[in-house]
């Protein structure tokens, strides 16, 4: 029987008790400020990128180095024996997370380690890394696995409120925005994340209100399109419009929900929204049991 590994970045925002259970290793990506890189919550959380933000000083951000892969797969294989490793990334077009993790798979024999662009980021991202592992702890061949990567890639969904333009504008990520800027100030932009990898806005609404109700709204659209589904509400800092989406999601009757599961957002994507964004993520459940 094949040792199968899973590896992941940080910005997947899997639950810590879950990464466990799974076996999964994951490589922080960095936030750095007054002169300082940190591991993504590791070194620092979400809490403080937000103060240092909030007091006006410049937050940057990192991908993990080629280094910090070569010495997670140079532990799997030589020292935990993996045969195979599959790698799945933040959206390529995001960060240099998946080029940095192709670059140092080339320090390995051909075919030991394979590299996937998740095209997402958070729990869209996190979702695809569970499936996997799961298949793999359910022994699933190397094809079936990989198969299921490829379809989740292709299905996840990622939907998110975007409450302040302001730091995403300060950090240089806003492009997409700079075009409806007045109406940026005056409306609160809810965004996705497209085919290709990249964040995209797909509406404005009037209010936080209007913004929670449309979310509820592009939420069952999505779920409706499959036979069960994982979801994940994520958050900055503000917990009350996601309990109240929790609680309209749940209300609903023509969805099948396997499980919800809360997240606070990595420190990495913190350090570009800043606290005011909350959203879902959505995955088909293609996998018997649960997480």
């Amino acid at each position: 029987m094949s040792n199968i590994r899973i590896v992941t970045d940080s910005s997947s925002d899997i639950p810590a008790e879950l990464v466990k259970k799974y076996s999964i290793e994951t490589v922080p990506l960095y936030v750095g400020f007054d002169g300082k890189m940190m591991k993504d919550l590791i070194e620092i959380r979400p809490e403080e990128v937000y103060e240092a933000l909030a007091a006006d000083k410049k937050v940057i951000t990192a991908s993990p180095s080629v280094g910090d892969f070569i010495a997670v797969f140079k532990r799997l294989i030589e020292e935990e024996k993996a045969d195979r490793i599959y790698c799945i990334t933040l959206s390529s077009k995001l960060s240099a997370s998946n080029n940095a993790a192709n670059v140092a798979k080339n320090s390995f024999p051909e075919g030991k380690i394979k590299i996937f662009d998740s095209k997402t980021s958070t729990m869209c991202l996190g979702f695809t890394v569970l499936q996997a592992a799961m298949a793999v702890n359910a022994n699933y061949s190397e094809i079936e696995i990989e198969n299921l990567i490829e379809e989740l890639i292709r299905r996840n969904k990622f939907i998110a409120v975007l409450e302040s333009f302001e730091y995403v504008m300060k950090g240089g990520r806003g492009v997409f925005l700079s075009k409806f800027i007045s109406k940026a100030i005056k409306f609160v932009p809810i965004l996705h994340i497209g085919k290709e990898g990249t964040v995209k806005l797909k509406k404005f609404v009037r209010n936080k209100e209007k913004a929670i109700f449309e979310m509820y709204l592009q939420t069952i659209a999505v779920a409706r399109l499959n036979k069960e589904n994982y979801i994940s509400i994520f958050y900055g800092a503000d917990l009350a419009p996601v309990k109240e989406l929790e609680r309209l999601i749940r209300q609903n009757k023509e969805i099948v929900i396997a499980d919800i599961i809360y997240n606070k957002i990595t420190t990495v994507m913190g350090a570009h929204t800043g606290p005011g964004i909350w959203g879902v993520a959505i995955s088909p459940k293609l996998l018997p049991g649960g997480v």
